[in-house]
């Protein structure tokens, strides 16, 4: 009868990262990723903002991605810290697990975690407490 006073339950994710693999939950995610691979994990976005890049945003979830092309989404970064206000920032700070490996490095501080052809990195510069974490393109991989 009062379903609407009900707290709405948020889903919460884990990203378990080894090297060259990474799973949300208990998908696999290559990189590039597609869109429609973020659709079959994350659902629609709350948002979506299009000027020279698109910019998806799941506020409830504290993830976003920026792209150019549907077919090549470099990375997907993960807000810790809702101190940091901007149209492209989720409204809510990420609240699920990061792994490396089997431990659990949520709130580790970190710089660079280069993990074969994929990373994890900090969101935030290194003069700071990391706001977030980014998973993607490693950029110094080499062949």
């Amino acid at each position: 009868m009062f379903n609407f006073l009900k707290k709405k339950k948020i889903q919460k994710f884990t990203v378990n990262c080894k090297t060259d693999s990474i799973f949300i939950n208990d998908t696999n995610i290559n990189f590039p990723t597609t869109y429609q691979t973020l659709l079959s994990i994350l659902k629609e976005p709350t948002r979506q903002i299009t000027t020279s890049k698109n910019y998806c945003i799941w506020d409830d979830f504290g993830i976003s991605c920026s792209f150019e092309n549907k077919e090549s989404i470099l990375s997907i970064n993960f807000y810790q810290n809702k101190d940091k206000v901007s149209e492209y920032v989720a409204k809510k700070q990420f609240t699920g697990d990061l792994f490396l490996e089997d431990e659990n490095i949520t709130y580790s501080e970190f710089g660079k975690i280069g993990l074969g052809k994929i990373a994890i990195h900090r969101l935030g510069s290194e003069h700071e407490t990391r706001f977030g974490f980014s998973i993607g393109i490693n950029n110094d991989y080499k062949v």
